[in-house]
């Protein structure tokens, strides 16, 4: 026998390729965990957008409603109750802030009211506050319109 196998005392082959192969798995793991770490804040991300986005809907969706609850043919009334629904709804999260609520005026008896609401979500707020080194005013803007229908029979 010739080369470095012959130097090794009797059996020590298969210790030394465990030993390599222990290298080789510390190696991929260092490679493989921050890959997953990456891979799970961008499903935090995904999350807390879509939960955002189901917040920003309902408050509008209220907000259409609370409209319609108006005196018919008051516009102001109407609008006055809209904000204030959005905006309380709105307020029971910490990580959101209402921007604007657009529309939801002009509501007669029988008819319709859109509201369209804008809220701005700040992940820096959110568990995604562990990336605020990369961009501390990490800000995603979040818009939905909802409609809400009266009743026909109703005349005031």
């Amino acid at each position: 026998m010739s080369g470095p196998a012959r130097d090794l005392p009797r059996g020590a082959g298969p210790a030394i390729a465990r030993r390599h192969q222990r290298g080789q798995a510390l190696v991929e793991t260092a490679i493989v965990l921050p890959l997953l770490f990456l891979l799970f804040l961008g499903f935090l991300v995904v999350m807390v957008t879509a939960q955002a986005y189901v917040d920003v809907d309902t408050a509008t969706s209220l907000a259409a409603a609370s409209a319609v609850t108006a005196p018919a043919n008051d516009s102001a009334k109407s609008r006055e109750f809209a904000l204030q629904t959005y905006n309380g709804t709105l307020h029971q999260s910490t990580y959101l802030e209402p921007q604007a609520l657009a529309g939801c005026g002009g509501y007669s008896a029988g008819g319709s009211v859109t509201c369209t609401g804008k809220a701005t979500l700040y992940l820096s707020r959110t568990p995604m506050a562990v990336l605020a080194f990369w961009n501390p005013g990490w800000t995603i803007t979040i818009q939905a319109t909802s409609t809400a229908y009266s009743s026909p029979y109703r005349s005031v």
